[in-house]
């Protein structure tokens, strides 16, 4: 194989395009707002939710190089994005996410809408008033998710990753009833058709030669279901011995060899080094390759 290699000097990847390592991700406004009240809606595509019981989200702003607030003047230096000032005035948004009917409010959202005047009321949307935190959702958005800033780490020279837990949830009961009765049946936000930010560029024509945002959208007829003459039969992972069992019913392996990957994992377990135990190592690997069928 042929690689383009990229070096990392000043913790930047200097020539290696961000869409290699920041992939195409769902879009959905930060609605933010100061301390006089005004909000400030952005679209924002950089930012994930982790958890289960607790969910954290995670959402980068820019920050453009200046440092901190000045607490003495009461204002931000030139550059910053109204969504950084606004966040680190009042520690608080709303996470909405949006379908692809909103694509067009979207960029609206995204244009340089003066500090202090509501993009929700530019783009003709309805302000969704929360239940805990200062800043208000946006009614057509069928997700509404309340936070709080819990961590703030500046990231470079020009980024700021805000860690946020989710207080409150509001989901349109159309959705709600999508997600458990239908062809959408436990797939979530999907049902409403989201969008994922793809690049930023000009077309090869007149009408589209300047910049814009370009979206993709989910084929559903593409969706699949990982394949059942793999793994574990009765749930998503299992233990080894019952991922080693059924693939014995799978046809991959026979009891022998069931009994023997048991034993070689105990051997492994004992010894992890991959010089001293490199045999346990590779009959082990050589069974579990031929258990999922390579």
């Amino acid at each position: 194989m042929d690689f383009v290699r990229y070096s990392c000097e000043n913790g930047e990847l200097n020539g290696l395009h961000h869409r290699f390592i920041q992939p195409p991700q769902i879009a959905y406004f930060v609605t933010t707002c100061d301390k006089h009240g005004n909000m400030n809606t952005t679209p924002v595509t950089m930012g994930t939710c982790i958890g289960h019981n607790f969910f954290s989200f995670t959402l980068s702003n820019l920050h453009a190089g200046a440092d901190e607030w000045d607490l003495d003047s009461n204002d931000w230096k030139d550059g910053i994005k109204q969504g950084y000032a606004n966040l680190r005035e009042v520690p608080e948004c709303v996470i909405s996410y949006y379908g692809h009917d909103m694509v067009r409010e979207s960029w609206i959202a995204g244009c340089p809408v003066p500090k202090g005047i509501s993009e929700i009321d530019v783009m003709g949307c309805t302000p969704l008033p929360s239940k805990v935190v200062k800043p208000c959702g946006i009614a057509e958005c069928p997700i509404n998710l309340e936070a709080k800033v819990l961590h703030v780490h500046k990231l470079g020279k020009r980024w700021t990753n805000f860690i946020c837990e989710v207080v409150y949830g509001t989901v349109h009961k159309s959705l709600v009833e999508a997600n458990e009765h239908g062809p959408l049946a436990g797939y979530g936000m999907l049902a409403m058709d989201p969008v994922f930010e793809v690049m930023i560029a000009s077309g090869n024509t007149p009408e589209t030669s300047t910049y814009r945002l370009y979206y993709d959208r989910l084929d559903f007829d593409k969706i699949e279901r990982c394949p059942a003459d793999v793994g574990y039969d009765a749930d998503w992972i299992g233990t080894f011995e019952q991922w080693i069992h059924d693939e014995v019913g799978h046809g991959h392996i026979t009891p022998a060899e069931e009994a023997r990957a048991i034993e070689l994992k105990k051997l492994w377990e004992i010894n992890r080094d991959p010089v001293s135990n490199a045999a346990v190592r590779a009959e082990l690997t050589a069974l579990l390759r031929k258990a999922v069928g390579k």
